[in-house]
Formats: structure tokens, sequence, C-alpha cells
């Protein structure tokens, strides 16, 4: 009796655990942290493209989100600053919502402007949640 009701908790969990992933992959929103940007540059600063597992390729490398940081520090450091970043759609993958977090937790810390062209080919504005009251 033990085993069935172990056996019917653990069909319950894996169908909780499917149903989730089924409403994570059929949603789309990347748009819950952007907005529609007033003023757009026409030029941006650094251009990096989505890669796979939530990195970015920049100029054909892959770079994790810290990674990415690390870059755009050591170009504001040399005298090359970086004030736009733009996130684009990769060649073979979409912009994910951990990109965009990880985007903008750059953008915060490092004083620059983020934007996202979308999966809809829409530029948005990343929005910058500043945690600190």
């Amino acid at each position: 009796m033990h085993n069935i009701t172990f056996a019917r908790r653990f069909q319950l969990v894996l169908l909780a655990l499917s149903l989730a992933a089924l409403a994570a992959c059929g949603r789309d929103n990347i748009k819950e942290g952007t907005s529609e940007p007033t003023v757009s540059p026409q030029q941006y600063d650094l251009v990096v493209r989505a890669d796979k597992d939530g990195q970015f390729d920049l100029e054909g490398a892959t770079l994790d989100t810290q990674t990415l940081r690390d870059h755009i520090r050591y170009r504001n450091d040399t005298g090359s600053p970086v004030h736009t970043i733009l996130l684009k759609r990769g060649e073979k993958q979409k912009v994910t919502n951990q990109q965009v977090a990880g985007l903008a937790g750059i953008a915060r810390d490092l004083k620059a402007e983020a934007y996202v062209l979308d999966n809809d080919d829409r530029l948005k504005v990343i929005q910058i949640a500043d945690d600190k009251k």
C-alpha cells in the first residue's frame, strides 16, 4: 500500500513538472522586462547576439554573463566605453528571458543603456530595476 501511494505521488509530481515545462515553452514573455524606447540610438557601442544556454555571441565568441560583464569593464577601462548595448536574435537561437535579465544586470551595474531586438523584430529598451532603496 505504501508503494501505491509513492507511485501516485511520483506521477502527480511528474505531471506537474510536465505542465510547468509546457507552459514555459508556450510563452514569449520577454516583453515583461522591456518597453518601447522613446528615442533609440542610431549606432550601438556593443552588439551581442543570443546564443545557446542563456549565453551571448560576441563576434563569434560565446560568452556567459559574467565574461560579457568583464569584457565591457575592460573596454570602459581602456578608453573604449560602452554606453549602449544591443541584444539581437542569434543565428539559431531566440532571445530568452535569461539573456534579457543578464543584460539588465550588466546595464544596471555598469551604467549603460541596454536594448533588445526581440523575437518579433521590434526594438525594446530593457528596463533597469534598481533594487537598492
